[in-house]
């Protein structure tokens, strides 16, 4: 049976280079010693290398469930940045820079359901003069200055990345919430932006499943498209008799080099097949997701896709290998899936603290008169 316009989930597929969830305990190693390499007074500071380790490391923590940590986190990084940049010791164009760990806190208010607040996390050029960015939370009025708003508007870089942030992430804000009135008058305003993300096509593609009309199968154009998989991914949910065209476009998709976009989109595919009771198939594309999830070591969707296979085969062994992984996952929502209990505070582990530490001696390093937390 078709599932109803009105369960039809608001959830995005489409590919957003998203990295791939490896084991926390690595991550935090992994990252802890980029944040110290980027940082050293050794070497240059290297900022690329650190807001990519800091951007990861604040995720590690959010995953591992201490959301708090993972804020102060993203403070730590900005109060870095800033002084930096205002010292002179970083040029200006590294400015948008600062607006990452600001955009990071938004999606940390998206998963713990605060949806309103989190909007104002990813303000449209137009607003982001009065975004407030960080005022007031480094302890100082920090936040960002009319005329560093202007300068990271100023440039072509800056004010693409402020725009895409906003149409992406505000999109997947009214989604979480439910809100389709306002993804929908969301969608309505950004319809004729230039080179729009796959997201605004998606969320198009959504909004129209869920009002009973039908979306165009992509098949004979760019057929290994995950923007375009996602989409159909969508339409099969609702319209069974489209399952034919899905397995095979995921089976084209299996042709691409592997990562975390292709896992979320074969995986999903797989869901919904299950759903229309083509329990091989779905299975089949699952082993392949589980391969793939090995090859790039993403222990995440590595335990959900091993979950669903064993409840599709049970006599697969999945599940026992599922258990294995949870055995010693830092992740929060695998730990509590298996009924383990949560991790203590990143503080009080030590697998994690390192990652904390690495940070707090960054900006202990770089401002050493100033207190951090």
């Amino acid at each position: 049976m078709p599932t109803s316009h009105d369960d039809l989930p608001l959830r995005f597929l489409s590919p957003e280079n998203r990295p791939a969830k490896v084991s926390l305990w690595k991550r935090a190693q992994v990252c802890a010693r980029q944040i110290r390499e980027a940082t050293s007074g050794h070497r240059p500071f290297d900022t690329q290398a650190y807001c990519r380790a800091a951007n990861r490391g604040a995720l590690a923590m959010a995953m591992a469930g201490d959301m708090e940590e993972s804020e102060r986190s993203c403070r730590r990084q900005a109060q870095l940045l800033l002084t930096l940049i205002r010292s002179g010791s970083l040029p200006q164009r590294e400015l948008p820079r600062v607006l990452q760990p600001w955009i990071n806190i938004g999606r940390l208010r998206v998963i713990q359901g605060r949806c309103e607040e989190a909007r104002a996390h990813f303000p449209s050029p137009e607003a982001l003069h009065r975004a407030g960015v960080f005022d007031g939370w480094l302890d100082q009025a920090w936040g960002l200055t009319h005329e560093e708003c202007d300068l990271i508007l100023g440039s072509t870089e800056g004010r693409a990345f402020v725009t895409n942030t906003h149409v992406v992430e505000t999109a997947k804000a009214h989604a979480r919430a439910g809100r389709v009135d306002l993804l929908a008058e969301h969608v309505r305003r950004w319809h004729d932006l230039d080179e729009k993300p796959p997201h605004l096509r998606e969320a198009a593609a959504l909004l129209a499943l869920r009002d009973g009309r039908t979306v165009p199968s992509f098949s004979g154009r760019n057929t290994t498209s995950l923007a375009d998989a996602a989409i159909e991914v969508h339409a099969t949910m609702v319209d069974p008799n489209r399952s034919g065209s899905l397995v095979e476009r995921l089976e084209l998709l299996t042709s691409r080099p592997g990562d975390a976009d292709l896992v979320t989109v074969l995986r999903a595919g797989a869901e919904v097949l299950a759903g229309h009771d083509r329990v091989g198939e779905a299975c089949r594309f699952l082993r392949s997701v589980i391969t793939l999830c090995h090859d790039i070591e993403d222990e995440a969707e590595l335990f959900t896709a091993l979950m669903a296979l064993g409840r599709l085969d049970p006599d697969s062994g999945a599940v026992d290998e599922a258990r294995r992984i949870a055995s010693d996952s830092g992740y929060a929502f695998v730990r509590t899936k298996t009924g383990m209990p949560p991790l203590r505070s990143v503080a009080d582990e030590p697998r994690l603290a390192v990652l904390r530490d690495s940070e707090i001696d960054a900006v202990s390093n770089s401002l050493p008169t100033m207190e951090t937390t």
